[in-house]
């Protein structure tokens, strides 16, 4: 039955890839004037959902419908007309361009000639609009930290006028001041009578911001309520319903157990290619965990990467006392170092490849020929241990959920286990289920005797971790700080305030 008073309205919606199904009769009501948070697993159909609403994908069965009026299928242009604008979660800005450029040409509003003045002034206004740090405007985008990409692309999708807006995952790489000044702005919409849509895993969100939530479960929705009606518990709940969630996330013991071991990973004088702040000395001692927090662009995911090898730097790095020379990511390898990129999809796998494929790239079984039956049942076995879920170890990696993507990140880097791991926002994008779960794989690895070093800009994952923190601000490093320090001072210290 259609509700006439719906902003947006998609009932029945059914889609499959393949043997795949990804949404099972999925339904979604958003009003005028509401915020609207879209919750569940990874895979639960979240992102298809609202493909098919901007008319980016088609559906099996179902009808969407914008104000009572149904629109035709997998038509992007008409649901632009229509007003419904989608902030996907990886975005789609133009690399070569420049800041300035890349919000001009997503502004439907700009004039065909424009002045390189009126852009740059279009980037200064839009930051003070909306909060959010956007880089130089004449800064080209490709050369940019992901962070500052996300809020470029949250800026211009913001600066139209969409009845329906539609954000996935937006907050993930904001700090809590920018995140507050997003809700802000959220709520400023919403008061005039548009509806947003926000698809996000941070309950704390929903619960701070929005008015109704709807919760999807493997295609299917599960609950729909008034956010007042019920309670994060609840919630979370019916989220981690069926998940098995390791037991074994608990804080991380501060000092390993044997003191004469040589550091995992000391590192002196370190200045990553890019990084505009000081060169950084810390080290992380052997069987612990380091937690690098900050907001994306002020160098954490700089340094993890530059002691991976994948950036060029200089100084000097050793791992369990041996020096490795930086940039050279077949050195780390070789000293015992793992790691976890930051974009699983782009520098982590290989999606055309199969998840056995994946997971033997550096060692495949065989002597002088991949013997392809061990490979098939080494992964079999290794996908079931590191709770991947998938239809086997034949089908593709980009066939995966982020969540899944990630499982098979840590099942690969960690086996054998490495002298170090770093890991770049490893739970970047993922559900409850799969955040506690690579948690608690981390923080096994550390246990186990490896040094973990990670790269976050949540500042919850970092209390989490229950590993020692150094903020990260234009490159400089705090003083460790426990991991019972408030969510308030660190926050302050990631925008560079003293608390």
């Amino acid at each position: 039955m259609s509700d006439p008073g719906a902003a947006l309205e998609l009932n029945g919606i059914r889609k499959a890839f393949g043997p795949v199904t990804a949404l099972d009769g999925a339904r979604l009501t958003i009003r005028p004037g509401e915020l609207h948070a879209l919750l569940g697993e990874n895979g639960a159909g979240k992102s298809t959902l609202v493909a098919i609403a901007a008319g980016l994908l088609r559906a099996d069965a179902g009808e969407v419908r914008r104000d009572g009026r149904l629109l035709p299928a997998a038509d992007a242009r008409a649901a632009r007309r229509a007003g419904i604008a989608l902030l996907p979660q990886h975005d789609l800005l133009v690399e070569a361009a420049t800041v300035a450029d890349n919000l001009a040409l997503l502004d439907p509003a700009a004039p065909l000639i424009e002045s390189a003045g009126a852009r740059r002034a279009r980037v200064l206004r839009l930051e003070g609009r909306l909060g959010l740090e956007l880089g130089p405007p004449g800064a080209r985008v490709g050369e940019l930290p992901v962070g500052v990409r996300q809020r470029i692309a949250v800026a211009a999708v913001l600066q139209s006028d969409p009845g329906v807006l539609v954000l996935d995952e937006p907050t993930a790489v904001l700090s809590p001041q920018e995140t507050s000044a997003l809700f802000r702005s959220l709520r400023a919409r919403v008061a005039t009578g548009r509806a947003v849509l926000l698809i996000t895993h941070r309950l704390a969100e929903v619960f701070e911001g929005a008015n109704r939530l709807t919760l999807l479960s493997r295609g299917r929705t599960l609950l729909e309520a008034e956010v007042s009606s019920t309670t994060p518990e609840a919630v979370g709940a019916l989220l981690l319903g069926g998940a098995e969630v390791s037991s074994r996330s608990r804080a991380l013991r501060p000092e390993p157990s044997d003191g004469e071991r040589l550091p995992a990973l000391a590192v002196e004088d370190l200045l990553p290619a890019g990084a505009t702040g000081p060169p950084a000395f810390f080290s992380v001692p052997a069987g612990t965990a380091l937690t690098l927090l900050a907001v994306d662009g002020n160098g954490a995911d700089l340094l993890g990467s530059a002691i991976a090898g994948v950036r060029p730097a200089r100084g000097r790095i050793r791992l369990a006392g041996r020096p490795v020379p930086p940039g050279d990511p077949r050195a780390f390898r070789a000293a015992g170092g793992a790691f976890i990129p930051a974009d699983r999809r782009a520098e982590g796998l290989v999606p055309g490849l199969s998840l056995a494929e994946n997971l033997f790239l550096r060692r495949p079984p065989g002597r002088f020929v991949i013997d392809r039956a061990a490979l098939a049942a080494a992964a079999d076995e290794r996908l079931r241990r590191f709770g991947v879920r998938a239809r086997g170890p034949g089908a593709e990696a980009g066939e995966l959920s982020g969540g899944n993507q990630q499982k098979l990140l840590l099942a690969r880097e960690l086996e054998p286990l490495p002298r170090l791991l770093v890991a770049v926002h490893p739970t970047r994008g993922l559900d409850l289920a799969s955040s506690s779960d690579v948690r608690a794989r981390l923080l096994d690895a550390a246990r186990a005797g490896a040094g973990v070093l990670v790269a976050t800009a949540d500042p919850e994952e970092a209390l989490e971790l229950g590993a020692p923190i150094r903020v990260v601000y234009r490159g400089a490093l705090s003083p460790p700080l426990a991991a019972t320090t408030t969510l308030a001072e660190l926050g302050l210290r990631m925008a560079g305030l003293e608390p």
